[in-house]
């Protein structure tokens, strides 16, 4: 009898391992990813056909200063545009290269399309191309790190059904420029690291990295710690491989390099040199030296009651000038405790819902199973990397790379909320959808440390990548526009009200969606 017993566990042992391989192969399968850039697409393009204009991740700013970018084929600007008050001090702007770009598509768009609705609607699906493209190109980055291809797509998946994945890129926003450049800087950084280890250094390699890195801070100046977390590191890399030879070695691998470009290639390499440097320069290099600062000040630039007619600053002055006049301190003193409520509400506005600015940007809580899960397999991923801390990073550079970017980014994006909120005492930049860029690189460390963890249980590891996907399809992704929306978030159009009202009825009871409202002060599963 015991016998009988043990020889039908272990048959049901060795099909559950059978399974667990078959979950293993589907999910690392090419056509798995398929699938998912193409849901990716689908909820993206829903939202960007079905959101009112504008929504909530400043869209009628970015929008807006395509438009004013249109009347000017050169990014160079002497003087404030006539009409660009509202955006601030735009011709000291240092993110303003996104703006430059999608103003030449929006001239050929205007031509066609007369009505702002479908401008909008346009430029939107342009974004969305953008954002997948990031996607495909950090599928290469991961699987460059050594990730596996089931682990890779398991990311990816889970990524794109974070709430805020969505709806960003179906916004008119420069975020949807930086996320696939990050993926760039990475693939770039690996090209170079491996012709640094092979001692055969290209200097086209080089030009391309110094152009992206300059060019990437033009699009928005939070991409600086990306580039300088990848210059750190290859500079690291120069160091310990060249560290014993000597200097003039390097040189003349840079100088041969350059004898082996044709007359052509170097001439393009030398241009895209020149307007990289020169574009970082007429902004931030000028900005630096007369101001002091990469972002200087909007008063700085153009007088206090120009300023007034740019929204955010003119909320934040008046916060300050509260601040000043108050005679007590801000509450978080302490940046100890201001860090706990800044990954809190990173981590909550993920995952939450808002709408647009005519209805006052109204927030309501994330739905239950998402949120609660990513919160769940954050704090295991935490514990498991500093558990698996070294057999994680040995022999992996890529990972160790992964980790100098995050961490640059990171401290430089705490550094700046914290400033912030100093400044106003309002919990104000703490937006989750400002993780997007970096999240894939932290995923990928996370989910090394899981993959150790678990690397003798493939059943559990192949459970948990289903749960995990389960519990993010539970409300994850478009879902969480759907059911906390109404038709007051719909463009005024009948066709895509009646086409949302009709998923929010389909969709609503088969999603455990919790309150629509906050019943806490601050919102725990509510």
């Amino acid at each position: 009898m015991p016998y009988v017993i043990i020889k039908r566990l272990m048959s049901r042992s060795d099909a559950m391992k059978h399974y667990a391989d078959r979950i293993k192969t589907w999910l690392g399968s090419s056509r798995f990813f398929v699938w998912t850039i193409a849901f990716f697409v689908f909820e993206s393009i829903w939202i960007a056909l079905s959101a009112d204009y504008p929504q909530a991740f400043d869209e009628d700013y970015h929008f807006g200063l395509i438009k004013t970018y249109s009347h000017y084929w050169l990014p160079f600007l002497s003087h404030q545009p006539p009409g660009a008050d509202a955006y601030g001090a735009v011709a000291r702007d240092p993110s303003y290269l996104y703006h430059y770009l999608m103003s030449f598509p929006y001239r050929l768009v205007s031509l066609i399309i007369h009505s702002q609705t479908g401008q909008v609607i346009a430029m939107r699906l342009i974004d969305i191309a953008l954002f997948a493209l990031g996607l495909i190109l950090f599928k290469k980055v991961l699987r460059r790190a050594k990730i596996s291809a089931a682990l890779a797509n398991i990311s990816i998946f889970l990524f794109i059904l974070i709430p805020i994945v969505p709806q960003l890129a179906a916004h008119v926003n420069y975020d949807d420029l930086v996320f696939p450049l990050t993926a760039g800087m990475c693939l770039l950084t690996y090209r170079l690291y491996d012709e640094i280890k092979n001692h055969h250094i290209s200097l086209a390699t080089i030009v391309f990295f110094l152009a992206l890195g300059l060019l990437g801070t033009q699009v928005k100046y939070a991409f600086a710690p990306i580039f300088a977390g990848a210059f750190v590191f290859i500079l690291i890399s120069i160091i310990r491989t060249y560290h014993r030879r000597a200097p003039h070695e390097f040189a003349k691998m840079i100088r041969t390099s350059w004898r082996e470009q044709s007359k052509i290639y170097r001439l393009l390499l030398g241009i895209l040199l020149v307007i990289g440097i020169g574009l970082f320069a007429q902004r931030d290099g000028y900005n630096l030296v007369r101001y002091h600062t990469f972002t200087p000040d909007c008063s700085q630039i153009v007088s206090v009651k120009s300023c007034e007619t740019y929204s955010p600053w003119k909320a934040d002055f008046e916060r300050h000038q509260r601040v000043l006049k108050s005679p007590t301190p801000v509450k978080y003193e302490n940046p100890v405790s201001y860090l706990g409520s800044w990954a809190y509400w990173m981590w909550y506005r993920l995952f939450f819902a808002i709408n647009g600015a005519a209805h006052g940007y109204k927030n309501y809580p994330p739905l239950p199973l998402p949120a609660a899960a990513a919160f769940i397999i954050g704090i295991l991923g935490i514990a498991a990397v500093i558990f698996w801390r070294k057999r994680i990073f040995k022999g992996n550079p890529y990972l160790v790379f992964f980790s100098l970017v995050v961490g640059f980014y990171v401290v430089a994006l705490w550094i700046d909320g914290y400033a912030q909120y100093k400044y106003t005492d309002v919990l104000v930049t703490m937006n989750g959808r400002y993780l997007l860029p970096i999240m894939l690189l932290a995923v990928a460390i996370v989910g090394r440390g899981f993959s150790l963890a678990l690397r003798r249980r493939p059943v559990r590891k192949a459970a948990f990548a289903m749960l995990a996907a389960v519990l993010f399809l539970e409300g994850g992704g478009f879902l969480t526009f759907l059911s906390r929306s109404d038709s007051t978030w719909d463009w005024p159009d009948s066709v895509v009200i009646k086409v949302n009202d009709t998923a929010r009825k389909i969709t609503r009871p088969v999603l455990i969606v919790g309150s629509k409202y906050y019943h806490t002060k601050r919102w725990f599963f509510n």
